[in-house]
């Protein structure tokens, strides 16, 4: 996967945001002009074309990048084979001018988030008012506008204000939007503006543990496609494994001595550094149960069941 990082600014001020405070204030948006950003993208052109990888257009917010509809339209001009996959909080998708242009666009993924069931939850952690109604809003465009190709996914990150009402916020996403590709449910990334706030936003996954067991036997049947992101697999049941993705870049996670005992090292996806740093190391046990799994040829998703 190739990350492009396109506006260095967000109309959010999400209080588990993995990027650092210090990236949002302005003081380097020079860097992002639509120039510079073709600059980048020249150097590694010939490598993308011949890969390719889908091209995940991330902030920020790359929406609100003045230049983000040009962008898009050159991308797909030039890497036709790349699929464009953009990570965005859905807010000017509200505006149908702007989904309608965007959704000209084949070969995509809307990549979006939702942080609580209702307004107060959602805003609790955006901190931003009425980013819920627009996000909805924002979801609902999307699905009305889009076509054949263009694939849509919420998100919902666990912090300590919303990792309860998970299933609420999952009933919300499947009653209103039963026709999205995926549902994921991600355990945060303690870095940057989260690992800041950690002691107000951070959960452990002993914590978050049960929430997670109840929400998948209630809810994995109502969607296509439900996935959970950054949970070594020592922190769940077995039975919950079939859902784990391994998604952070290598540079990020760490294995601890004892996962060498591990017999399933090798499908985890690993622990966050940052993680180890503030919390430690005690809720990680190697696995020595023999279990027959079934194990597909995607290297993000090794495990596809137990038999």
């Amino acid at each position: 996967m190739t990350d492009l990082c396109v506006w260095n600014r967000c109309n959010n001020r999400c209080i588990m945001c993995s990027n650092p405070a210090v990236f949002q204030d302005g003081s380097d948006s020079y860097l992002y002009s639509f120039e510079k950003i073709i600059q980048r993208i020249q150097s590694s052109s010939k490598s993308w074309r011949q890969s390719r990888e889908n091209i995940n257009l991330t902030g920020g917010e790359p929406t609100i990048h003045p230049r983000f509809l040009e962008l898009c339209y050159w991308l797909r001009k030039k890497f036709p084979e790349n699929k464009l996959v953009l990570a965005t909080n859905g807010r000017m998708f509200s505006y149908p001018s702007f989904a309608r242009k965007f959704l000209m666009i084949n070969n995509v993924v809307i990549e979006t988030a939702l942080l609580g069931f209702d307004q107060k939850s959602h805003e609790s952690i955006t901190r931003v008012k009425d980013s819920f109604i627009q996000a909805m809003e924002g979801i609902r465009n999307i699905s009305k506008y889009r076509k054949e190709g263009q694939e849509l996914e919420i998100r919902t990150i666990l912090v300590k204000q919303n990792y309860k009402v998970t299933e609420k916020i999952l009933d919300l996403v499947y009653n209103n939007f039963p026709s999205i590709e995926r549902m994921i449910i991600i355990f945060p990334e303690p870095e940057g503006v989260c690992g800041k706030n950690f002691k107000t936003v951070g959960v452990t996954y002993s914590q978050v543990k049960e929430e997670i067991i109840s929400v998948v036997k209630k809810q994995k049947d109502k969607f296509k496609d439900l996935r959970l992101y950054h949970f070594p697999l020592c922190t769940i049941p077995a039975k919950l494994w079939k859902y784990t993705w391994a998604t952070q870049r290598r540079e990020e996670i760490d294995y601890l001595p004892s996962c060498k005992e591990c017999f399933y090292k090798d499908y985890c996806c690993g622990i966050h550094k940052d993680y180890l740093e503030i919390i430690g190391s005690q809720e990680f046990k190697p696995i020595k149960t023999k279990l027959k799994l079934k194990i597909g040829k995607n290297h993000q998703h090794p495990i596809e069941g137990i038999l």
